[in-house]
């Protein structure tokens, strides 16, 4: 029913266009290949180092089983799903929903995945979610017979519960959610209600639709249970292809679109003028850290380890301390919820999604007295998506600080997104011992780019580092 794209289009912004428009103010005929197309610069989103930057390494482990997409995702508009799905004699035909709604609505989703157990799922992860996600119809009826068939394949107590409970499970995380979860992280319930400079009401607590819910979840279990850990319709199936399906994933991936949802220009995040809304859904134990205004350091997820007491609650047990003091799940996963990792479904280690919504961006459009009432104050500057590999030696607040003193140092023309994702890298390699995790960072620039403070919380924290290492080095060549 959507599409998945690897590039943008961008019209020059000197150049003329029908109706004496500059690419400015005229709308995007082209940016499905229609009318117009051969007038705009079609960018890569992977070659576009003063917006996204990104790095990667193996650093001290024997291959990189990280992974990472950038994708434009092409959906129909909110309202045009809605009525689709609303309106008796089309609700059921869904070559209807994949051929005759237009593709006006652009969300720019990147995702970063950090592989166990063999690359297997999180290269698989980085080829195919997008795809699955755009080509997914969000069906409650295909959903319960998804959470059937986890029932019937995986087997298990947990899944058996899930599915005797699926109307509440139904109304929990798909109909009622809220996605309210970030007020949690940032300590406090904020006002949910904004008025714009027109008097309009933005209730930021109602980012997301029941049917954008359900299209996350529904992709997510059905995927990871037919293609990814290979839980075919016939126990034959199981048992002949179950030692291919070894391994595991996080995933960690972002969706960014206008706030009022409404077809805009695809390339809407590369100069930001108005509000915008980020989704973030979370699997494991990868991260997503947001730069605000003031260089403060906002995670926007919640990892699922053993330790944490939610996942203790969800899960009733099966939790081991190994020798170096780490808390397991089922005596071997690190992570309680991850793509793959078939050995652990049965128990409850599960893909399914923590979503969080968050209103951020320009203020340009809100009255002084609102900006209080956005969960970071808007007007904030970048976002971070890494792997352990990162956050396992440096906090946020360093991670957030390595970026904006690079950019404070070297400036706006040398220190691009792309140049800081490579100095972040370089510093893991720089102070990771002889074990260091693989380690991945995503660098995505918002509207308040280099705007930031001119100040260094942890500069001398991240010194120490680098010197200890430099020690530790020293002796060892001793």
């Amino acid at each position: 029913m959507g599409a998945s794209q690897a590039y943008i289009h961008l019209r020059p912004t000197n150049m003329l266009v029908k109706h004496g428009r500059t690419g400015a103010a005229a709308s995007v005929t082209g940016a499905a290949g229609g009318a117009g197309s051969n007038h705009m610069l079609r960018i890569h989103l992977e070659r576009f180092p003063s917006l996204i930057g990104h790095s990667s390494s193996r650093i001290n482990r024997r291959y990189n089983e990280d992974g990472y997409s950038m994708r434009v995702l092409k959906l129909p508009s909110a309202a045009a799903e809605q009525q689709c799905l609303s309106s008796p004699e089309i609700r059921h035909k869904r070559e209807h929903w994949r051929t005759k709604l237009p593709l006006e609505r652009s969300v720019l989703n990147i995702s970063i995945f950090d592989g166990h157990g063999g690359g297997r799922v999180s290269k698989l992860l980085a080829t195919c979610l997008h795809e699955w996600l755009v080509k997914t119809y969000p069906s409650k009826r295909d959903l319960f017979s998804v959470l059937k068939a986890y029932r019937d394949r995986v087997g298990g107590r947990y899944w058996s519960t899930i599915y005797a409970r699926r109307e509440l499970f139904y109304d929990r995380f798909i109909r009622s959610c809220n996605t309210k979860q970030e007020q949690v992280l940032q300590g406090g319930a904020a006002p949910g209600k904004i008025l714009d400079r027109s008097g309009n009401i933005i209730d930021k607590t109602s980012l997301l639709t029941e049917l954008e819910r359900l299209r996350i979840y529904l992709t997510f279990l059905k995927y990871d249970l037919e293609q990814v850990s290979g839980f075919k319709a016939t126990e034959n199936d199981m048992e002949v292809t179950e030692a291919a399906y070894a391994g595991g994933s996080t995933a960690t991936s972002i969706f960014l679109t206008t706030y009022d949802g409404e077809p805009h220009d695809e390339s809407f995040f590369v100069s930001p003028e108005s509000l915008l809304k980020l989704v973030v859904t979370q699997v494991g134990d990868t991260k997503v850290v947001l730069c605000d205004k003031n260089g403060i350091a906002h995670s926007l997820v919640r990892v699922h380890h053993p330790d944490s007491p939610r996942e203790s609650d969800r899960l009733s047990g099966n939790f081991q301390t190994d020798s170096f003091g780490d808390v397991r799940f089922l005596n071997n996963f690190a992570n309680t919820r991850a793509f793959g990792d078939r050995g652990g479904k049965r128990e409850g280690l599960t893909c399914e999604p923590d979503i969080y919504s968050y209103l951020i961006g320009s203020t340009r459009r809100l009255p002084r007295s609102e900006h209080s009432k956005l969960p970071f104050g808007g007007d904030e500057c970048f976002l971070c998506l890494i792997t352990d590999g990162v956050s396992d030696l440096m906090s946020d607040q360093e991670l957030v600080d390595l970026i904006t003193s690079t950019v404070n140092n070297r400036g706006l023309k040398v220190a691009t997104p792309q140049y800081c994702s490579d100095e972040v890298i370089r510093y893991i390699m720089a102070i990771g011992s002889n074990t260091a995790d693989n380690a991945t960072c995503i660098v995505l620039r918002l509207s308040n780019w280099g705007n930031w403070p001119v100040i260094d919380r942890t500069g001398a924290i991240r010194e120490e580092k680098l010197m200890a290492s430099s020690s530790g080095s020293d002796r060892n060549n001793v």
